[in-house]
């Protein structure tokens, strides 16, 4: 009857190690989504950041390009909005 009673107390020793163990993955786990979110965040922060400096630089030199050719760029501008409307028209 002892035997039994130190087997029972060794499983519940033995149960208490495993549910800190699995708190203590769960912390883990926890942790490393954190991470991941974190690490996502910076990633979209730094395209959202790339994509407006090189929309800045395309709109820079269109500008830059309208200036030394306002005429070209007119007649261009023109004719793509005679196509637009005969599209839209449609």
């Amino acid at each position: 009857m002892a035997t039994n009673s130190n087997e029972l107390q060794e499983l519940k020793s033995e149960l208490a190690s495993l549910k800190s163990d699995m708190a203590d993955i769960g912390e883990t786990l926890a942790k490393l989504a954190r991470s991941s979110a974190n690490e996502g965040r910076e990633r979209v922060k730094e395209a959202a950041s790339h994509s407006r400096d090189q929309a800045r630089q395309t709109l820079g030199a269109f500008e830059k390009e309208v200036e030394e050719r306002p005429m070209t760029s007119l007649a261009v501008a023109l004719g793509m909005g005679f196509i637009l409307g005969k599209l839209i028209d449609r």
